[in-house]
This record gives structure tokens, sequence and C-alpha cells, in this order.
């Protein structure tokens, strides 16, 4: 039976449909690439991601970065789409 994960070219990120629908994941832990770069901008030290993630190795975070920085179109748009209200919803002013 074949693996529902897709390896990619890069060491520890995978892509299996049924996660994160479909981005690009660290291996074993089901965090996007997306999520880690943008608690970054975000302004967390990487130390700080790896505190906050036990199950995520300093190489599978540098792995992220690493598809990160030669897919940053890719990536960029998960971040903006993800950064989108529903559809449907609406912010009020209080």
């Amino acid at each position: 039976m074949a693996s529902a994960n897709a390896h990619l070219p890069y060491p520890h990120i995978v892509r299996d449909e049924r996660i994160a629908g479909g981005q690009p994941i660290v291996e074993t832990t089901r965090l996007p690439v997306a999520t880690l770069v943008r608690q970054h901008q975000l302004g967390l030290e990487l130390d700080e991601i790896l505190a906050q993630y036990p199950s995520l190795s300093p190489a599978g975070l540098h792995a992220a970065f690493t598809y990160y920085f030669d897919h940053r179109d890719e990536i960029e748009a998960w971040i903006a789409d993800a950064e989108q209200p529903p559809a449907g919803f609406e912010l009020v002013d209080g």
C-alpha cells in the first residue's frame, strides 16, 4: 500500500492532502510550513517556536525555512489565505 504522504525533495517536509489542506508540513508534526514562517514573521525567535512545539525538531524547523526560501510565493499565498476572514464574516466596529 502506498503512503499518503508525498515526500518532497526537502528532508522533513511532506504533503498529505488529508492534512492542512495539502500544504507542505513538517513530517510527523502536522505543522504547516506557513504557520512556522508566520510565527517567525510576527517576531518569535526560532527557539521560541521550538519551545511551543515539543514534537518539532530543530532540523524540521530549519527544513521548513529552507522550503519557504525556495517557494516563497507559494507559502506567502498560504499565509495570506489563512489571514482572510471566512466567507460571510463581517467585522463590526464596537
